[in-house]
C-alpha cells in the first residue's frame, strides 16, 4: 500500500514538471530563431551593400518555398526578408503597386503587379567574413573620417577645457585674492567656451558613431 502510494506520488511530481520543461525548450527555441533572424538580417543588409546580389523584377514569386524572416524590420522600408527552404538562399522581396500617381509603392489595400527581388549571393560564414573585411579595408569613405575626427574633436575639447579650469582655479588661488568658490567660479567662466564646444560636439560624435557603425556593418 505504501509503496503504490510512492509510485502515485512520483507520478503526479512527472506530470507538473514535464510541461515546465517544455516550456523552458519552447523559449529556448524562441531565443535561438530570433537571433538567427537577427543576424541574416544584418547579413542581408551588407551583401547588398557590398553589391553580392542580383535584382530582378518577378510577375510571380513562389511564397510557399519561403521562410519570412520575421525581424520587425525591413530594408528600406519595402522589402521583407525570406529564406528560401530548398538551398537556403536569402532574398529581399517588395510587391509592386501603383498608386493613384503612377508611382510604385506598397499598398496593402493593392494587389501587386510584380516583386522586386534581390536574390542575395549565397556565402558561408567564413567567405561573409572574408567580404565584410575586404570591404572595410577597401572603402575608406568620409564616415570612417567623421567618426575619427569627431572623437578626437570631442576629448580634445574636454581635455583642454579640464586643463583652463585647473589652472586658471590653481592661480586665481594661490594669488590669494580669491576665496576658494571664487577661484572655481573664475575656472569655469573661463573653461565655458572649451565645455560648450563639448556640448555642441556630442550630438555629432553620437551621429558619426551611428554612422560608423552602419558602415562596418555593426
Amino acid at each position: 500500500m505504501e509503496q503504490l502510494k510512492v509510485e502515485q506520488l512520483e507520478e503526479v511530481e512527472v506530470e507538473k514538471i514535464k510541461p515546465a520543461d517544455e516550456v523552458v525548450v519552447l523559449e529556448y527555441e524562441k531565443l535561438l530563431l530570433a537571433e538567427r533572424n537577427r543576424a541574416d538580417f544584418a547579413k542581408a543588409k551588407n551583401l547588398v551593400k557590398f553589391g553580392c546580389f542580383t535584382q530582378k523584377q518577378e510577375t510571380t514569386v513562389e511564397f510557399e518555398k519561403l521562410e519570412k524572416v520575421t525581424t520587425g524590420k525591413k530594408y528600406r522600408g519595402l522589402y521583407d526578408l525570406y529564406r528560401n527552404l530548398d538551398n537556403m538562399q536569402l532574398l529581399f522581396v517588395a510587391p509592386l503597386v501603383e498608386n493613384n500617381k503612377g508611382d510604385v509603392d506598397e499598398n496593402k489595400n493593392m494587389k501587386p503587379y510584380g516583386y522586386d527581388v534581390l536574390y542575395l549571393d549565397p556565402v558561408d560564414d567564413e567567405t561573409y567574413g572574408m567580404v565584410k573585411l575586404a570591404y572595410r579595408r577597401n572603402n575608406r569613405t568620409l564616415v570612417s573620417v567623421l567618426y575619427h575626427a569627431a572623437f578626437a574633436t570631442f576629448f580634445t575639447f574636454i581635455a583642454i577645457g579640464l586643463f583652463v579650469l585647473f589652472y586658471v582655479f590653481a592661480t586665481a588661488l594661490s594669488a590669494g585674492s580669491y576665496t576658494f568658490i571664487q577661484a572655481l567660479t573664475t575656472g569655469f567662466q573661463s573653461a565655458g567656451i572649451y565645455f560648450n564646444a563639448v556640448l555642441v560636439s556630442l550630438p555629432l560624435l553620437i551621429l558619426a558613431t551611428l554612422k560608423y557603425r552602419e558602415y562596418k556593418g555593426e
